[in-house]
């Protein structure tokens, strides 16, 4: 089996995390200059940035972040490994949610547009965490406008 690199596993996290780099490096409190070396440059981040990365997104695999084995986040749902295994076939920087909605029939007697009990659990944690990154969008958004607020009154 071939692993990606340090710098290839980043890239995939920061597009997995659907946050700009610049996000990223702000939420583990580093430079984004600093992310772009591991990112473009090719070089090789320091324990202290991967520990960082571990201690901010607690759900970030380590295993999988130094060496590529397993799942990227703990507790993967069944869409972000899709997610994943998808962006292993195309280019690193493709990877995207599909926010449209299929319909499938069943034969098993339920109503039109009823979702069997597992399927509801995994669209449940779905939207769990769309909220999620939307409430953390949210308070990025607002931390710019408080720093824009800060720059006009000097």
């Amino acid at each position: 089996m071939t692993h990606s690199s340090i710098n290839e596993r980043l890239k995939i996290l920061v597009n997995t995390l659907d946050l700009k780099i610049r996000t990223f490096s702000h939420e583990i409190n580093v430079s984004e200059a600093t992310t772009r070396n591991y990112l473009d440059r090719g070089s090789k981040p320091s324990s202290e940035y991967l520990e960082k990365i571990v201690r901010r997104f607690e759900r970030v695999n380590p295993i999988w972040l130094l060496t590529g084995d397993g799942e990227i986040l703990l507790n993967q749902t069944a869409e972000e490994r899709a997610i994943y295994n998808t962006s292993k076939n195309g280019s690193v920087n493709s990877i995207g949610t599909n926010h449209g909605t299929a319909s499938q029939s069943h034969s098993s007697g339920m109503a039109a547009g009823e979702k069997p009990p597992g399927d509801l659990e995994v669209e449940n944690e779905r939207l769990r965490q769309e909220n999620s990154r939307l409430l953390s969008q949210l308070a990025d958004k607002e931390r710019i406008i408080l720093l824009l607020e800060m720059q006009l009154k000097k």
